[in-house]
């Protein structure tokens, strides 16, 4: 079983940079899904931005919110505090229950630098010494649709045939979704 995690954020900087939600996907690597089936079945928290700021010192950059202010309508919900936002320090624990029910499969993000930083240093800010994972199981997405497609014309960010109109890009969910697809997808182009 892979897993695949992705945070949408208020900073650059994975070090000190506050977060706005999460969302997780287990999946099977020998399984064909639907774009459907793994939005439906991503795992998904939000969490309370203001908290973070104030108990935890995690920091809101103009850039990122200048930009958030550019994104779809979709995307732009995750900024609005709701009644449904959590404490960050819920973060490991949303994980611990929503990972497999064995350690030492892949773990994805779409960059290692990024994502695996805020993991680790949120781990940290809420008492937590590791991570939730062994950082020997991290891969990166980018890294393997490249690989994958290396010498054709595909960039690691192309939509696959069809699922264009239901993607919402920077909606977590949906994030995670179309990289476990663009992988399925170029997989089973090398072996038809």
């Amino acid at each position: 079983m892979n897993t695949i995690y992705d945070f949408e954020t208020m900073s650059q900087d994975p070090h000190t940079g506050a977060v706005l939600s999460f969302a997780m996907l287990n999946w099977d690597p020998k399984k064909l899904y639907t774009y459907s089936e793994l939005v439906d079945s991503a795992a998904y928290i939000k969490f309370d931005v203001k908290e973070q700021v104030e108990k935890y010192n995690r920091v809101i950059t103009k850039e990122t919110v200048e930009w958030w202010s550019k994104q779809n309508k979709e995307a732009q919900k995750v900024i609005a505090p709701s009644k449904e936002d959590v404490s960050i320090s819920e973060l490991y624990q949303f994980y611990m229950m929503n990972k497999p029910d064995y350690d030492g499969g892949p773990i994805y993000t779409r960059r290692n630098t990024f994502d695996p930083v805020f993991m680790t240093s949120l781990c940290h800010a809420t008492g937590h010494s590791d991570e939730p994972y062994k950082w020997w199981d991290i891969r990166d997405t980018i890294s393997m649709i490249d690989g994958l497609s290396y010498g054709a014309d595909i960039r690691n960010n192309f939509i696959p045939e069809g699922l264009a109109e239901h993607f919402i890009l920077h909606d977590p969910r949906h994030d995670i979704a179309m990289d476990v697809m663009r992988m399925q997808t170029l997989i089973e182009a090398l072996n038809a």
